[in-house]
């Protein structure tokens, strides 16, 4: 299975298409229109039927922030790449590399609005090809797990792959802060910033945009550093749109220079660099030894250590054993610590 969402076009993403297959027959579920979709939800969490979908993070998301559905017995093949190759593989290169399949993917289609109606045929076409050669697929991966013995990895993977939620973003106050170039800002053009932002929220909302849409961050950007910038002048920005809103725009402007002048969240985290001679000699022998073993096994050594978990390690020592034990915070999996639990456990004792 696979879905198609809407939130290149609309401020509230909703998914706009459900595309499934079984052997021999594929259909696609309008849920626009079909407004009870609970005997999907209850396939979906019947463990008894094997859901395959390829890079389900966030089709995942999308079910449970929209109808509260679940997976059970989810098989990724996104996932099953991973666990045979160094590289992350598209659907579109997956059917290629192991069935020797070419679906077309044209660029104007991948940002379709998927809400209108009704969808051209080669829309339908287009979002067919993402589930029809998905069993296929799989047939494909799964022996080669098995002569691996990696199916026990790929368990492990799907369950913690089921656990994923949607987590709802944070107050509009807050996200601004993650907007690319803000760290950069004076305390006063950050204040400045955070009004517009505001503002931009509050109009792509009434609109029905997504915000990028409505007027860019680097326009934005611009404002903040300059404020009596003359508005046909900032860059990526939606000319018609910044004239109809003159006045709101001038009046977010003004209480951001009245506003106390604001810090940057993450300058105020900042601590005493902790990498010192020792905890880099740790990184470099721990990245080095996953690295050796993730060649040897032929998969990315992300997938087979978590990056931070090693970061960590590298700076304490002593939590060694929770990352070992399965209590860390990184998501350590069982199989990579059959796989390299001993041998970090050696270079971590050294130091």
């Amino acid at each position: 299975m696979d879905m198609e969402s809407n939130g290149f076009f609309h401020y509230h993403e909703a998914i706009s298409l459900i595309q499934l297959a079984v052997p021999g027959e594929a259909w696609l579920l309008d849920p626009l229109a079909v407004k009870d979709l609970s005997t999907l939800g209850a396939i979906l969490a019947a463990p008894q039927v094997q859901k395959i979908l390829h890079g389900s993070d966030y089709d995942l998301r999308s079910f449970d922030r929209q109808y509260r559905f679940h997976f059970a017995n989810l098989y990724d093949t996104a996932t099953a790449t991973q666990l045979l190759n160094p590289e992350m593989m598209g659907l579109g290169r997956a059917l290629q590399t192991y069935l020797n399949v070419t679906v077309s993917k044209p660029a104007r289609l991948q940002h379709s609005d998927w809400s209108r109606r009704p969808l051209p045929a080669d829309a339908l076409a287009y979002a067919t090809g993402d589930v029809v050669h998905l069993l296929a697929l799989q047939d494909t991966l799964d022996p080669k797990l098995t002569d691996l013995s990696r199916r026990g990895w790929m368990a492990e993977e799907c369950a913690l792959l089921s656990q994923i939620r949607f987590e709802a973003p944070p107050p509009s106050a807050e996200a601004c802060f993650s907007a690319k170039g803000t760290f950069d800002l004076k305390p006063r053009e950050l204040a400045v910033f955070r009004e517009l932002y505001l503002l931009r929220e509050r109009e792509a909302e009434r609109m029905d945009r997504p915000p990028f849409k409505v007027v860019s961050n680097e326009a934005l950007l611009a404002l903040a550093r300059e404020p009596y910038r003359p508005l046909h002048t900032l860059p990526n920005a939606n000319k018609r749109w910044l004239s109809s809103i003159e006045q709101e725009l001038r009046a977010a402007i003004d209480r951001g220079l009245e506003a106390p002048a604001l810090t940057h969240p993450s300058k105020l985290k900042r601590r005493r660099n902790p990498w010192n001679d020792k905890a880099r000699a740790c990184w470099q022998q721990l990245n080095a030894a996953r690295g050796g073993e993730a060649a040897a096994l032929n998969i990315s050594p992300s997938v087979l250590w978590p990056t931070r978990s090693l970061e960590q390690m590298a700076l304490k020592p002593e939590i060694l054993e929770d990352e070992l034990n399965g209590t860390s915070a990184f998501s350590v999996r069982a199989w990579q610590r059959t796989v390299l639990g001993d041998t970090l456990r050696q270079i971590s004792r050294e130091f």
